[in-house]
């Protein structure tokens, strides 16, 4: 009973996580440092809670994109780029529908593959070494650049721009303060939440309140009928769907590459699969691909956390630290051996998984409805909710400022057409592409490089990809 009672409280407080713009699996997790201690008499449940909130949260952050235009964690942005537009068309009911669907099936398959199959992960991550990892992140800024936007050359440069940016603040290397510009604040880098809500949130704020009215009308057919149509969308779209859920549940396997960069590698095989069609716009492919990788990813990422101890994605960072709180240490030969623990981790992870789809497919007509709602009414608490989350890193001006600065260059990228999509994954992955490229560079010679043959596959295919962009460009016009 203990257990069952748990992983409802994880669920739902993961899905009131996921609904918060831009917060996600991470932000939830790190707020349980405070109470996690609770745990302390049966630290299993501890593990099913995490989970739960791991699952719950990750299906939860889908609302923001789709019906606000707003990421509600980086993973999501990939959805909403075909999810928003189906809001404004007053179909955000089947969009909701069909991106939860796609999530929640894809998350029990792949969590089902992942649970029973942990040790024989041992031998596939055997042939990716740091030169591979390198590319296979090379590949992923290649597949949001180049397909999340037309104009392939704005798309370098807004990669260029997002590197630069997530570099800001001391170098690893020397120590030193590196693009400060001598203001002190950037010591620690740029906030990951101002920045995502200066790039996205506000510059659709803005739009929106210019509009001055609701996000969408009130279409012809019932919340109902969408419903079904959602539905029935993942089964016309399956193989979009599954091909989306096997490259997050890839992306999952590798160690720190995070759920982002499978999100935009789902989406980009979705688009250059039906270059007949035009995404962007309102593509429900667009939805069910990314969101084919969402939980998929989420399973698969737990693979190198549990028996390497090494993070998988943000939020397994955040995991192991949580795990050490309750006495599990992850990457030993005592937590291999322990059932119970892998009992806990699938218990969590399946059911919130389930109970999460349930629940929202049933009041996704209810929530759905907010986008009919007239701008004005709520866009001053949405400002100010989002404002609120952006100054916690500090409280002082300079929060303030930052959110500033990031909002005017969200309005220029997007007035202008560069991909925001690019810049944020570059700001997201720079310091690990730092990481790797110093490793690479010590370790490797050109030679070395040219006699492993998974490095020189990848960097084909991301020249290849490039090639394409410029000859035969992506109708999509997102920015």
């Amino acid at each position: 009973m203990d257990a069952i009672l748990t992983l409802l409280a994880g669920t739902f407080y993961g899905l009131i996580i996921g609904l918060i713009p831009s917060a996600g699996a991470t932000t939830g997790l790190v707020a349980l440092f405070g109470f996690i201690s609770f745990f302390g008499f049966d630290p299993y449940l501890g593990v099913i809670f995490c989970m739960a909130v791991v699952a719950s949260s990750t299906t939860g952050d889908t609302y923001a994109g789709i019906l606000l235009g707003i990421p509600g964690a980086n993973s999501a942005a990939a959805t909403m780029v075909d999810g928003y537009p189906l809001a404004q068309q007053g179909r955000a009911t089947e969009a909701l529908t069909a991106a939860i669907t796609t999530s929640t099936i894809n998350g029990l398959f792949w969590g089902t593959l992942t649970f029973a199959l942990l040790p024989q992960y041992v031998k596939l991550i055997m042939y990716f070494g740091i030169p591979e990892l390198w590319a296979f992140i090379l590949l992923s800024l290649a597949c949001v650049g180049f397909v999340s936007n037309k104009f392939w050359f704005r798309s370098i440069i807004a990669i260029c721009v997002g590197l630069f940016i997530g570099l800001i603040g001391i170098d690893p290397e020397t120590n030193i303060d590196r693009f400060t510009f001598g203001w002190e604040y950037l010591g620690d880098g740029v906030q990951l939440m101002p920045f995502v809500a200066g790039l996205f949130a506000f510059p659709e704020i803005i739009a929106g309140w210019r509009r001055g009215n609701s996000i969408a009308t009130i279409g012809k057919e019932t919340h109902t009928h969408q419903t079904w149509t959602g539905i029935k969308a993942v089964w016309k779209y399956r193989w979009d769907a599954l091909r989306g859920g096997a490259i997050g549940a890839f992306v999952g396997f590798l160690p720190g590459l995070g759920g982002a960069m499978g999100d935009w590698m789902s989406y980009g095989a979705t688009v250059a699969s039906h270059p007949e069609e035009e995404f962007g716009k309102g593509n429900m492919r667009g939805v069910v691909g990314p969101e084919g990788s969402n939980n998929a990813q989420k399973a698969t990422s737990m693979i190198p956390t549990v028996l390497f101890g090494i993070p998988g994605a943000s939020f397994a960072a955040v995991l192991l630290g949580l795990f050490a709180y309750l006495g599990f240490e992850l990457g030993t030969q005592e937590i291999a051996d322990d059932t119970k623990f892998f009992d806990s981790l699938t218990f969590g992870f399946m059911w919130a998984t389930v109970i999460t789809g349930v629940i929202c497919v049933l009041f996704n007509k209810q929530i759905a409805k907010i986008t009919y709602v007239p701008y004005i009414y709520y866009f001053p608490f949405l400002v100010g909710f989002i404002i609120w989350a952006c100054v916690q890193y500090t409280g002082g001006w300079q929060d303030y400022a930052i959110l500033g600065l990031t909002t005017c260059l969200g309005l220029f990228m997007r007035k202008y057409k560069f991909s925001r999509p690019a810049m944020l994954m570059a700001f997201i992955l720079a310091i690990k592409i730092e990481a790797l490229t110093l490793q690479m560079t010590t370790i490797y010679t050109i030679d070395k490089l040219m006699t492993r043959p998974l490095f020189l596959v990848i960097m084909s295919l991301v020249i290849m990809l490039l090639v394409f962009s410029i000859v035969k460009r992506s109708k999509l016009e997102y920015a």
